[in-house]
């Protein structure tokens, strides 16, 4: 097949190399995932190949000076496999189940039909029916079973011949085997004018695995749909303000960076944006899980995905599409499911060689029953039929996808972007949470202290407004006045205004150079011939911080605060927080060496920062955390991004995590235990083909049943604290 043009999906990812987001059509099983990461990470100038077989994702990090993306793309097209962008993805996903509703529709016909003569032969079996009345209804139900297994089992026997023509055995291999064998046999019968024939066996296996198909894909959907939704929002409509200030409704895929749009009240933001309007009100729970709207100023960014709750106003496009931070979250957490987990590596060696071993142990129990035990040639195919489509190993491939998936899905959601899908797992084994305070406990803004002359404060706003200083914009909001005309900003010192009034450090409005004893912020304002004014500001205490540190002991945890801070600053937020151990003053390397003691202790550490002071020890924790508002470098060095303010949100990733760990346990435990008994079972000739398709069939689908039990557990789990 001929690939399609790569510019379409390919990004810089950084360190010189290139990300291919690509969607994979014709998976079918974990076995399949490894085929195409194994063949991709051979070549060279491939950095990373990463496959989800549960979102049938394929993520390529390669170095374009060594290997074309036309490489990567006829590599996979050489395995057998479809490609295509995964801009098209949400379209071609949509239908998934569709494309299936037809040939199901097909066989659960032509099953209702070949049963009605089934029935009819078993009735004349035990009455008066001649041989030549019997022969006729087989061939009746030839008649309907020969064109439903052509049309509807073609969904197993075209892909999986595809797959053999490129030297690989898939699962739909056996299945396939399975459909044609029953209906050769039940020709052969037919020919021979036996009592017996299996056309019923045919097309009923081809209904019930279809069936399991389409319900497979549904849960699958259902269990990975989060960041298919982030990039919804963005691909609606937007409106473009025209020459002459009037706005056009345009696809938010057609905006441009530069073009200025309207955003009408009710409305999601179409791209990240600047806001050009004096002020606005954002809701962002869609993509942070906050729940109290935001109000912003003019020249603030706006994500793409917030939603306009206030009037209208305009901006001007930063960034569209998968450019937008929106799509960026939405590219993290799908790329952390396909992170492959201890539990995963079992499952995926478990499944890589299986399909050889199915039709194997099916060739097996074929020759044992006829040569052997002496039976008929139907009864000993039948077995075989049954070997072959009861033992199936896609439970066990989907057994840690399937729960990755959900648990990407539920904490994004709620405001969490897992940067490393390994994450999850080392979380479910942390025994103790270091927290940093300034920017991690207590909120990035200032807060003025409101022991203030009021009148300087109302007059030194009018300077504080022209500035996007934190500190000034902090008196401007508690104070908020109209920006002063012909202000002058001195970088690191101050603002002057035309009529001399000064705004800024101690030293640039001759107050002195000494710091604040209390250790905080402050601004001075001096007006000519007056003395200066001091303006204090203190960070306030997250939302939760108590709650979350009483979640953190009750799960067992302990919490720990390492701060650069004063001691007596950290101190009251210990206090605060009912938090006996903690410690001030600490340097970068003093919070690297406490982790390594702790590590050393046989303590799990998770770090939780968001300084450029924090980047060392969240790279060398256990697992690390940082807030959306943390310094690049420590958003870097992070496996966590919490987007929202809330702390406790960090209770529900580590719940999340836990039961995560529980629930792949579970799901592997009855994949083997699955596997193990179902092959004896069949190979005793216990098993019918059509209990056979059942069983494997349920299978998956409980897998993928149980992996959406974590929401439901995670609820629970929270209304219990």
């Amino acid at each position: 097949m001929t690939a399609p043009a790569p510019s379409l999906f390919l990004r810089a990812s950084g360190d010189g190399l290139h990300s291919l987001n690509c969607t994979i059509e014709g998976i079918t099983c974990g076995r399949c995932a490894i085929t195409i990461e194994s063949e991709l990470n051979r070549l060279a100038g491939v950095a990373s190949a990463r496959v989800n077989a549960t979102t049938r994702r394929l993520q390529v990090e390669i170095d374009r000076t060594v290997t074309a993306p036309e490489q990567v793309l006829a590599a996979v097209s050489d395995l057998g496999y479809g490609i295509h962008p995964f801009a098209d993805d949400t379209s071609s996903r949509n239908s998934d189940e569709g494309n299936l509703l037809v040939p199901l529709a097909v066989a659960g016909f032509g099953t209702m039909n070949v049963m009605l003569f089934s029935v009819a032969v078993w009735a004349g079996l035990a009455s008066d029916m001649g041989p030549d009345t019997r022969t006729l209804l087989h061939w009746a139900s030839a008649v309907v079973a020969i064109p439903v297994v052509a049309y509807s089992a073609s969904v197993f026997y075209l892909p999986a011949a595809k797959a053999l023509r490129h030297g690989r055995v898939t699962m739909d291999a056996p299945i396939s085997l399975a459909i044609l064998a029953t209906l050769a046999a039940s020709l052969y019968e037919t020919a021979q004018g036996a009592e017996h024939a299996y056309f019923d066996a045919a097309v009923s296996l081809t209904f019930f695995l279809l069936v399991g198909r389409v319900l497979d894909r549904m849960l699958r959907k259902r269990s990975s749909g989060a960041a298919e939704n982030l990039r919804a929002m963005i691909q609606g409509r937007a409106f473009r303000i025209r020459a002459g200030n009037q706005p056009e409704e345009v696809l938010a895929t057609e905006l441009a960076p530069g073009d200025v749009i309207h955003v009408p009240v009710g409305e999601l933001i179409p791209a990240d944006a600047v806001l050009t309007a004096r002020s606005a009100a954002i809701d962002d729970s869609a993509v942070t899980g906050e729940s109290m709207p935001r109000t912003l100023r003019k020249g603030d960014p706006l994500m793409a995905g917030c939603r306009n709750v206030g009037p209208a106003f305009s901006a001007q496009v930063t960034a569209v599409g998968s450019e937008t931070r929106l799509s960026s979250i939405a590219d993290i957490a799908e790329a952390a499911e396909t992170h492959r987990g201890r539990h995963q590596l079992l499952a995926d060696r478990f499944s890589q060689g299986y399909a050889p071993l199915v039709i194997g142990s099916a060739m097996l129990g074929f020759a044992v029953w006829l040569l052997v035990v002496g039976a008929s040639l139907s009864q000993a195919t039948m077995i075989a039929v049954a070997v072959l489509v009861v033992t199936c190993p896609c439970a066990a491939g989907l057994a840690t996808p399937a729960v990755a998936a959900r648990a990407a899905n539920l904490l994004l959601a709620g405001g969490v972007i897992v940067r490393d899908g390994g994450a999850l797992e080392r979380l479910a084994e942390v025994t103790d949470v270091v927290l940093d305070k300034t920017g991690t406990l207590t909120r990035p803004e200032f807060v003025l202290d409101p022991d203030v002359n009021a009148k300087l404060a109302r007059r030194a706003s009018t300077l504080a407004a022209t500035s996007r200083h934190p500190l000034c914009r902090a008196l401007s909001a508690a104070y908020p006045a109209q920006p002063l005309d012909g202000v002058q900003e001195f970088p690191g010192l101050g603002l002057e205004a035309n009529g001399g009034e000064r705004l800024g450090s101690a030293v640039f409005t001759g107050a002195g150079s000494a710091a604040s004893p209390d250790g905080l912020a402050e601004l001075w304002f001096r007006v000519p011939g007056g003395r200066p004014a001091r303006f204090r500001f203190s960070q306030s205490l997250r939302p939760g911080l108590r709650n979350m540190v009483e979640g953190l002991r009750r799960r067992g945890l302990r919490p720990v605060i390492l701060s650069g801070d004063t001691p007596n600053a950290v101190a009251a937020v210990a206090c605060t927080a009912g938090l006996a151990t903690w410690q001030g003053g600490c340097s970068p390397e003093d919070k690297v060496a406490r982790l390594g003691a702790m590590t050393g202790e046989g303590r799990r550490v998770a770090m939780f920062g968001d300084g450029l002071n924090d980047a060392a020890a969240l790279a060398g924790a256990h697992v690390s955390i940082a807030p959306a508002s943390a310094a690049g470098a420590a958003q870097v060095a992070a496996d966590v991004i919490l987007l929202g303010k809330n702390l406790e949100s960090l209770l529900d990733v580590i719940d999340i995590a836990r039961t995560s760990r529980r629930l792949i346990a579970e799901n592997l435990v009855f994949a083997a235990a699955y596997n193990v008994v179902s092959l004896p079972l069949a190979l005793a000739g216990m098993l019918t083909p059509l209990v056979a398709a059942i069983l494997m069939s349920s299978s998956s689908i409980l897998v993928m049943l149980n992996a959406l039990r974590l929401g439901h557990l995670r609820e629970t789990r929270k209304a219990s604290g």
